[in-house]
């Protein structure tokens, strides 16, 4: 057995910085040309799964913007191993980045940086290797920087010069992986889950668990020394094999070891997460309410103006904290809750807001309504509906027209907001659908009885008399109600067509606009999908596009055709930039806001990133400052520090979903 390769140097292939630039979801991805594979491995694929997964995550750490810890189902929690100067955490130089130095971000930290990784190498009966990687990471989506921080499980097997054209088998401590070699016996497999900016709970779905370490004699507070081979426990088995054919002599193939290379820290910091600071205020004056979650139970809250006051935990409770600070002047911008347990000692931030939780969201069946508080004197804005009013007793109310409320409301004034769940308390019973047809066959146009709406199957009242034959048929399309998300199907629904035998065939088409992608384009009900306006990878601005428009003709029996019906799908989100956007000359760039697509839930998948342009006076783009991820409630934040060189006056925001927006920075 060879240990000349380190697993570092196996995950870097192809080089850092490039390797993230792809779709940030789950991805199974063939590297072909960094081995030399041919087009002959398109079946190689993990057969066998791991159920054993991660369990929890530990609050993001504000040192580097990485969670605290990720646990196992043992109990074992780890910590990213960040010490360059410790053989045992194994961090290599590379450009930019000198071990030697203490780590700081942005300035010197490396590409990808391991909580836990593992490795083993098998030689194969006959010659040629196979190198199994396996690794939960912490890496960036696109360059060394803040707000573009990622963490994602590897398993990842390379072949080289082994049975050519043959089928192998792996099976390790966390699946199995099977591979067609090519004609120089080269294959390869790369699975990351899930590279996603900011959403550090994919992993935990991953494949990955419990943590490999050293069946015995392991170095105190680590799983293993990553120079020395060693068997190993965890996962579904202790060993990397392989099974299977010589194409070219019909020799089985068979192997097995029980040595691996691991590294990983065990965690000793507990961390914390700032959840919320919500101003309040009453007749005997202004409080801020704090919220975090930690499982430390030594946690104190601090900020300009308030007293340092620790937060309590309730009993039974292993994470979450609160504390009610008395606010005798101004109010803090932010608030820093700190963990005094850990050492060095966690901290995290948080902007104050000044619209505590509505106190009530409701929706009837026709309307939701909304009533809230602010002390900010304004009136809050329900993101993704509208404006509030004055109401009673000091509250701000909104009622809004919806035939689909959304699971929560988020009301906001500025850059405070607040969220509150739905609660139904009215409505009627949707319409029962019509029955699905056998598959392959087209249910054709949905008739109507008198009274009821073409398309919606309302029931009508009257006695079912068709309506007044016409000569040549109608092409209808039912509207939409709301905005198209661009990267997410969405049904069109053209049953309301009608002809007076009954029966029509259906022909979508497009006339204007970003090409669309139809699943179908001879049914009454096709799915289309709009496309990405632009890319996280994108370097400049993009031109603005308009909306798609498609159309609709209907065929009936005799061929006659009806005139065509079109439709507009409305698919730019909005974006806001919220006040209190700065430019710190050398050392803070903040910029937020919000990205919503109107009549949609908040959520979506894949989630809008929005790119931020620093823009010149006259309009022109000078550099992109970088990217954000929209959040679950639809916010958006991009911070940089240091702020990058020069000034920033005016910045340009555009969304994945379509929507731009331009804002002026204030400098100081």
């Amino acid at each position: 057995m060879s240990t000349s390769t380190s697993p570092q140097e196996l995950l870097r292939d192809p080089p850092p910085g490039l390797r993230f630039r792809r779709s940030l979801a789950v991805s199974l991805a063939l590297a072909l040309g960094a081995t030399g594979v041919s087009a002959a491995v398109a079946v190689t694929k993990v057969t066998e799964t791991n159920k054993q997964q991660l369990t929890a995550v530990g609050p993001v750490s504000s040192k580097y913007g990485f969670p605290a810890w990720y646990e196992d189902r043992t109990g074992t929690r780890l910590e990213l191993c960040d010490d360059g100067t410790n053989p045992l955490c194994g961090l290599a130089p590379e450009e930019g980045f000198d071990p030697e130095q203490p780590l700081a971000l942005p300035g010197n930290f490396p590409h990808e940086i391991f909580y836990m990784l593992a490795g083993s190498e098998l030689d194969l009966p006959g010659g040629g290797s196979a190198v199994l990687t396996l690794g939960l990471e912490a890496a960036f989506a696109n360059e060394v920087a803040p707000g573009e921080q990622m963490v994602f499980a590897r398993q990842r097997l390379v072949v080289k010069d082994g049975p050519a054209n043959s089928t192998l088998s792996f099976p390790h401590p966390y699946g199995t992986i099977e591979v067609d070699t090519d004609a120089e016996g080269n294959a390869k497999l790369v699975e990351d889950i899930s590279p996603a900016v900011g959403n550090f709970e994919t992993p935990l779905g991953s494949n990955l668990g419990p943590f490999l370490k050293w069946d015995t004699g392991a170095p105190a507070g680590y799983l293993g020394n990553p120079d020395v081979p060693h068997r190993i426990v965890g996962g579904l088995r202790t060993t990397f094999s392989v099974s299977g054919t010589n194409a070219a002599t019909g020799e089985a193939v068979a192997a097995s070891t029980d040595q691996f290379t691991v590294q990983g820290k065990i965690a000793t910091n507990t961390g914390v997460k700032a959840e919320q600071a919500v101003a309040t205020s009453d007749a005997t004056g202004t409080y801020l309410d704090v919220f975090a979650t930690s499982r430390s139970d030594t946690l104190e809250v601090s900020g300009q103006g308030i007293a340092t006051t620790p937060l309590e935990k309730a009993p039974g409770t292993s994470e979450l904290a609160y504390a009610r600070v008395k606010v005798d002047g101004a109010l803090p911008g932010e608030v820093t809750v700190t963990n005094l347990a850990d050492d060095p000692q966690s901290t995290s931030t948080v902007g104050v807001s000044d619209v505590s939780v509505p106190t009530s969201a409701t929706y009837d069946g026709t309307k939701l309504t909304v009533v809230a508080r602010t002390t900010s004197g304004s009136a809050p804005k329900v993101d993704g509906f509208g404006d509030t009013a004055p109401g009673a007793d000091g509250t701000y109310q909104g009622s809004f027209d919806t035939v689909a409320p959304p699971v929560n409301v988020t009301v906001s004034t500025g850059t405070s907001k607040a969220t509150v769940p739905v609660v139904v308390t009215d409505g009627p019973v949707s319409p029962v659908g019509v029955p699905a047809p056998p598959e392959g066959e087209d249910p054709g146009p949905v008739t109507e009885t008198e009274g009821g709406t073409p398309g919606t199957g309302t029931p009508g009242t009257g006695t079912g008399t068709p309506a007044a034959d016409a000569e040549e048929p109608t092409a209808a399309i039912a509207p939409l109600t709301a905005s198209v998300p661009r990267g997410i199907a969405t049904e069109l629904d053209g049953s309301g067509s009608k002809d007076n035998a009954g029966a029509v065939t259906y022909e979508w088409s497009q006339v204007s606009g970003p090409e669309v992608a139809f699943d179908r384009k001879d049914v009454a009900k096709p799915k289309v999908t709009v496309p990405f306006f632009t890319t996280t990878g994108a370097a400049a601005p993009v031109a603005p596009d308009a909306n798609p428009v498609l159309q609709l003709v209907v065929t009936d029996a005799a061929g006659n055709t009806s005139a065509p019906a079109t439709v507009t799908l409305n698919s730019d989100d909005q974006i806001t930039i919220a006040p209190g956007a700065r430019f710190r000359a050398g050392k803070e760039f903040r910029l937020g806001g919000t990205a919503v697509v109107q009549g949609a839930p908040t959520l979506l998948q894949p989630p809008t990133s929005v790119n931020v342009y620093d823009m010149a006076a006259d309009g022109t783009s000078k550099r992109k400052l970088g990217t954000a991820q929209v959040d679950t409630l639809g916010n958006w934040e991009l911070r940089l520090r240091p702020a990058p060189n020069g000034t920033v006056a005016n910045v340009l925001v555009q969304s994945t979903r379509g929507g731009e927006a331009r804002g002026a920075v204030a400098a100081g």
